[in-house]
C-alpha cells in the first residue's frame, strides 16, 4: 500500500490535529503554573515546607516531563509514525498530572489563574482523545486493504 493514499492523508491529518493538541494541553498547564501572574502574597503567606513541596511535587515533575511530551509531539506529527499508543499515553498522563495540580489545592491561591489553565488544559486533551479516536477508527479502514478472512475458510 501506498503512504500517498488519500486515507493516509486524513488518518495522518488527525493524527497531527491530536498532536497538536496534545502540545496545546501542556502548554497551558505551564502558562497556567510558570507565566501566569502569581498572587505574591500567596506565596509568601506558604511556610518554607509549602514552597518546597510545591517546587519538588509540582513545578519539578513539569519541567522533567517536557521534553519526553514534546518528543511524543514532534514523533506525533512525523508522517512515517504509525502508532497512536505514544500520544495516548501522553494524553492520559497529563490528565494524571493534571489531577495530580489540582490535589494540590494551595496552588490555587498562589496562581489564581490556574484553575482557567487547567480547564483550557483538560478542553485541549479531551480533543485530543477525541482526534486519536478518528485516527484510531480510520486506521481500521485501510483503502486496498483486504478484509479479515475467517479462520473456517480454507486458504
Amino acid at each position: 500500500m501506498q503512504e500517498s493514499t488519500p486515507g493516509f492523508a486524513v488518518r495522518y491529518a488527525w493524527r497531527g490535529l491530536a498532536a497538536s493538541l496534545v502540545a496545546v494541553a501542556w502548554g497551558t498547564l505551564g502558562y497556567g503554573l510558570l507565566l501566569s501572574r502569581p498572587d505574591q502574597q500567596a506565596w509568601d503567606d506558604l511556610e518554607a515546607g509549602g514552597r518546597f513541596a510545591a517546587n519538588l511535587f509540582v513545578y519539578l515533575p513539569y519541567l522533567a516531563l517536557t521534553l519526553p511530551v514534546a518528543v511524543v509531539v514532534v514523533l506525533g506529527l512525523l508522517p512515517g509514525a504509525r502508532l497512536l499508543s505514544p500520544l495516548v499515553a501522553t494524553t492520559v498522563g497529563i490528565a494524571l498530572f493534571v489531577w495530580w495540580v489540582t490535589v494540590q489545592d494551595y496552588l490555587f491561591a498562589a496562581q489564581p489563574q490556574l484553575s482557567a489553565c487547567l480547564v483550557g488544559c483538560v478542553a485541549a486533551a479531551v480533543g485530543a482523545v477525541g482526534a486519536l479516536t478518528a485516527a484510531w477508527v480510520l486506521a481500521g479502514r485501510q483503502p486496498g486493504a483486504a478484509p479479515p478472512r475467517d479462520a473456517s475458510q480454507p486458504a
